[in-house]
């Protein structure tokens, strides 16, 4: 029993329980370095697609053929912005985002090596428009940070189950904050974001770190 329990235990420091209920998905924190200058590659979703008009990361859903979430972030950017996988640099994870709607979001980074936002031959049908955003224009603005509620409805009967009764009706969740970066009239906000902040925050210490 104890070696069985061992077995299972083995890999709880990465283990998500109920991962497979989740929507498991990646995206690729894709930067440029043009003129000395680093950018983070963003884009515009097209208005008929899910989340249409919203500005977000290259990525989506998982697939079983990609093998790995990593490969689900390069394939992505591939299909998305029309950029050769020779020209995508997977320096490793950043971590893992899990979403209080039920995603699981796998986020990778490192470079995406091109010249010239003219080399992305983006495609139509999904994004709208590719945008380069420097990293110096989130390590210079504060985001707005506003709070979002979550309420928990009940979808079943708390008499049948002989639940105690509070549990009847609605009740309040945790509430949340979201960080909200206005980038030339574009508004980056949600999940985009939240892991842009914590990005830039952890890459800004960095740079400090080494240069002091």
């Amino acid at each position: 029993m104890e070696k069985k329990l061992l077995n299972i235990l083995q890999d709880g420091e990465k283990r998500i329980i109920g991962q497979e209920r989740y929507i498991n998905s990646a995206v690729f924190i894709g930067i440029v370095t043009m003129e000395k200058s680093e950018y983070i590659v963003l884009e515009k979703r097209a208005l008929h697609i899910r989340q249409g008009g919203e500005i977000s990361f290259p990525g989506g859903k998982y697939e079983v053929s990609d093998k790995t979430t990593e490969n689900t972030a390069i394939r992505e950017t591939i299909e998305e912005l029309g950029v050769s996988k020779e020209k995508i640099r997977v320096l490793g994870k950043f971590g893992t985002l899990v979403s209080p709607n039920g995603i699981i979001l796998e986020v990778y980074a490192g470079y995406i090596d091109i010249e010239s936002i003219e080399e992305l031959n983006y495609n139509r049908d999904e994004v709208e428009r590719v945008l380069l955003v420097p990293i110096d224009f989130f390590r210079n603005n504060i985001p707005r940070v506003e709070k979002i509620g979550v309420e928990n409805k009940p979808l079943f009967s708390t008499s049948e189950l002989k639940l105690p009764a509070r549990y009847g009706s609605s009740w309040s969740g945790r509430e949340r904050e979201v960080y909200f970066y206005n980038f030339q009239g574009e508004m980056i906000w949600g999940l985009t974001a939240e892991i842009i902040y914590e990005f830039i925050e952890l890459y800004t210490k960095e740079r400090v770190e080494i240069n002091f």
